[in-house]
């Protein structure tokens, strides 16, 4: 580790012990090329960790969101409890934005501040705004990387978010330039780019990571309307395990109420990496929220395509808000490594449609769905007592259903592919014009874009059956 990188994590160490953190005594920090900052074993520790250690205890003390915006500082409990606060920007900048965008904005005031700042000594071992291929997410990729996502759900993701964060950043940054908040010039887009990509990569639900008391300090201090997980908190030092789907771990907020603590269940060795879980997220989520995929190992594979669920007919109130995904695997979803897809079967009922022939690799809750769509009362009536029932195999009477549902399923893989495979034609010569990447963000895309098709290709497979 190169002596300036020493110097920022001991500062970090330091800053965190004196603001109610700790790290296990056998960790450290550690900083390499491929994984930046992160938590292992010291190589001193010659009989390793046992599972069941807390390897971080963060304090409320230091996070970082919304909630210190409203008070233009750090939480400090129980003493902020009565005292009046001024936030830190003009109250239309505050009751105009939505709570996530004035904590970006907060981030970046304090970024702004330098070593002023309470935050500077995590703020300093963040990805630095100015290199921009340490923290970009594909969504503010170079538009030449970006073309290797075309055809998949990451790159239709990434068009909705570069509109998304065109839109808030243009928003605020017009209300700081009309009500003369000092330096609004210097509140860019492209510091509105990093703090996205930071929260987006590094922040926590304020629901999981704080306690009952902490919460309830929170909440007193939130406008009406606004709910605890309208916006995410950073989380400094806790947010340096990097994530592994299969590590087992709990956070625990009931030992101290100012501190959130991260139980490691697993045990490791000297030199070894300490991990967290960011939770059973798919590959196209992972790309998107923190700029890596998991390999596929006869373990684990971690291979989804996301189908978005149909809209409801114009006038139809009954389904609001976000719409609703279902996944589509590379592997049966009940198979052992599709540990994503495992964690979406619910009831035996989800396990008896994966047994219809040719569905086992969609997600049960798309073949009930798509049932609910094209069977007649009384297909639904038997489809509800089948599934209900103790017998495992589909009745006859439920044939017909079965091919209206594999038909609009293996039209609309098929309908995929194809637009998979047209994104990679050059429009004038017609030779594949994705097949030789010239940098990492095109070697990632490549590989993510490789395994789209190899779900796409298996789930025609299985409809074949």
């Amino acid at each position: 580790m190169k002596e300036a990188d020493q110097k920022r994590c001991w500062k970090l160490h330091k800053w965190s012990q004196n603001n109610g953190a700790r790290l296990h005594p056998s960790l450290e920090i550690y900083y390499d090329d491929i994984t930046k900052f992160s938590l292992r074993v010291k190589n001193s520790v010659t009989d390793g960790v046992e599972p069941g250690f807390t390897a971080v205890t963060s304090n409320i003390s230091q996070t970082l969101s919304y909630i210190n915006a409203l008070i233009d500082g750090p939480i400090r409990l129980p003493n902020s409890h009565g005292q009046p606060h001024q936030p830190a920007f003009p109250p239309r900048f505050m009751t105009g934005l939505p709570p996530f965008v004035i904590g970006r904005f907060f981030l970046i005031k304090e970024y702004l501040k330098g070593d002023e700042s309470f935050w500077w000594p995590y703020i300093a071992t963040l990805p630095q705004p100015e290199h921009v291929n340490s923290w970009a997410l594909p969504a503010f990729w170079p538009e030449e990387d970006i073309a290797f996502l075309d055809g998949t759900n990451a790159y239709v993701a990434c068009q909705e978010i570069q509109a998304n964060v065109k839109q808030e950043y243009k928003q605020a940054r017009k209300i700081l330039k009309e009500t003369g908040f000092p330096g609004w010039q210097d509140y860019s887009q492209m510091l509105y780019k990093w703090a996205f990509c930071i929260f987006t990569s590094r922040s926590f639900r304020p629901s999981l990571m704080l306690s009952q008391s902490s919460r309830s300090y929170i909440t007193s201090l939130l406008p009406d309307g606004c709910e605890i997980d309208d916006f995410s908190i950073l989380q400094p030092l806790f947010d340096l395990a990097n994530h592994s789907m299969t590590s087992k771990y709990s956070w625990d907020i009931k030992s101290d109420p100012q501190c959130c603590q991260l139980i490691c269940e697993d045990g490791y060795q000297a030199g070894d990496q300490v991990y967290n879980n960011y939770g059973l997220k798919s590959n196209s989520e992972l790309l998107l929220g923190y700029g890596f995929i998991l390999p596929e190992t006869e373990e684990l594979h971690n291979d989804y395509v996301h189908v978005r669920k149909r809209q409801p007919q114009a006038g139809d109130m009954s389904a609001v808000g976000k719409p609703k995904d279902f996944l589509i695997s590379l592997r049966p979803m009940d198979h052992p490594s599709s540990v994503a897809g495992r964690a979406r079967l619910f009831s035996p009922a989800d396990r008896r449609l994966l047994s219809l022939p040719g569905l086992s690799n969609f997600e049960p809750a798309l073949i009930a769905d798509l049932a609910a769509a094209v069977a007649t009362p009384e297909e639904r009536e038997l489809i509800g007592q089948w599934l209900s029932g103790e017998e495992d195999v589909m009745p006859e009477g439920l044939g017909e259903v079965l091919d209206k549902i594999k038909g609009p399923l293996g039209g609309k893989i098929h309908f995929d592919y194809q637009k998979l495979k047209a994104a990679e034609l050059d429009e004038e010569t017609g030779e594949n014009r994705l097949q030789t990447p010239t940098n990492k963000n095109q070697e990632l895309a490549l590989v993510y874009r490789r395994q789209c098709e190899k779900v796409l290709v298996a789930a025609l497979e299985a409809l074949s059956q």
